[in-house]
């Protein structure tokens, strides 16, 4: 059976490995080095950020619906917030951008997560052009629904 956590870990590895390739390139606004330390399953805390740019993933709620006797169809809504910070606000907002691009690509290419899970999609995304009142800080966050069958 495949739990909440193992699934969520799934969407920070294939995050962490698969993120920056899709981003376009462009001077200034690329991330060059990302990895599994820019990505984290936690609620954002700007305050503690490890690097300037940095992904939250944080679980919101799961739906549960029968499929079977054996199973049952999860849906896991999370948000997936992307915080960038440490450079002018001009190049924040399209670094942001880029980023969520990216993100969209990543989950539209590839909604199974690698086969691990049955569909992932983003319902909706907002845009924090100054988080926590600060005008260094620039945010987007995203709805993302993650599907598989739950077998027990």
């Amino acid at each position: 059976m495949k739990t909440e956590m193992q699934v969520l870990e799934r969407l920070k590895a294939v995050i962490a490995t698969d993120l920056v390739g899709l981003q376009e390139i462009e001077e200034g606004i690329s991330i060059e080095r990302f990895d599994e330390k820019n990505v984290e399953i936690d609620f954002p805390d700007v305050d503690s950020m490890r690097r300037p740019t940095m992904l939250y993933i944080q679980p919101d709620y799961e739906n549960l619906e029968p499929l079977g006797m054996h199973s049952d169809l999860a849906t896991l809504r999370a948000t997936v917030f992307i915080l960038c910070k440490g450079a002018p606000n001009a190049i924040l907002v399209r670094r942001t951008f880029a980023l969520y691009s990216a993100l969209y690509l990543l989950v539209r290419g590839d909604p199974t997560l690698g086969g691990f899970i049955e569909d992932a999609r983003i319902t909706d995304m907002d845009y924090y052009p100054a988080v926590t009142a600060s005008a260094t800080i620039t945010a987007i966050e995203a709805n993302i629904d993650l599907q598989w069958s739950k077998e027990f």
